[in-house]
């Protein structure tokens, strides 16, 4: 009876060992991303998918760049940017959100790619 409690628990075990390793060889990374924007003492977050992208093609870091992109745009709330100091203020927080997304996404690449 022991036996058949420990065997499942070193099953579940070795799975999920090997789970970053066997996404790694495919190139696709099933995880997400966090973008991060603060702008005007508010921060703001929003996640972003990258399940289903191959990861060593440039095509699909091509449309991860454009999910961190958009979600830049969200957390940084265009919809306020109506004064000169509020355009200003919005593009520090894209450029920001952004190269911090980017950057992270790098990372992901160069696993993805076995780098």
């Amino acid at each position: 009876m022991v036996r058949l409690l420990v065997s499942p628990a070193i099953v579940g075990v070795v799975c999920c060992a090997l789970a970053p390793a066997a996404a790694a060889r495919t190139g696709e990374i099933g995880t997400d991303m966090t973008v991060t924007g603060a702008m005007r003492g508010v921060t703001r977050t929003q996640i972003v998918s990258l399940a289903g992208l191959d990861l060593r093609r440039d095509a699909h870091v091509a449309r991860a760049d454009s999910r961190l992109r958009f979600a830049s745009k969200q957390v940084c709330d265009t919809s306020a940017t109506q004064g000169l100091y509020q355009k200003r203020d919005y593009g520090l927080c894209f450029d920001q959100a952004l190269t911090s997304a980017r950057s992270d996404l790098d990372r992901h690449v160069a696993l993805a790619r076995g780098g």
